[in-house]
């Protein structure tokens, strides 16, 4: 597995808590449609505004594939509530996922 991770400082995390929902409204179906994505975290260090969006993939390539969708088509779908959020992206970053772990069913 394969994770994208984009850094943003400065973040309105209000904002953002008080849009969310809309933000994942939008999103859902461009992010059901990218080949191999496993899912989003975003995380939020409301001492700061820093955000950490970490995107997972099932393969290298899926992922690379996959950055028109957040280079393009994310900004354009939340462009009026990445104003409300404010703050800037500082860095994108790819890892390998070495180990995860999650509970047992």
């Amino acid at each position: 597995m394969f994770a994208r991770v984009s850094t943003f400082e400065a973040v309105d995390l209000d904002a953002v808590e008080r849009t969310k929902e809309e933000a994942r409204r939008r999103e859902e179906a461009l992010f059901q449609a990218l080949p191999g994505w496993k899912g989003t975290l975003n995380l939020g260090d409301r001492s700061n505004g820093k955000v950490l969006s970490v995107s997972l993939f099932d393969t290298e390539e899926h992922l690379s594939a996959a950055e028109p969708a957040f280079e393009e088509e994310i900004p354009r779908l939340l462009g009026d509530l990445m104003q409300e959020w404010a703050g800037r992206r500082v860095s994108v970053e790819r890892f390998e996922v070495l180990l995860e772990q999650r509970p047992s069913a």
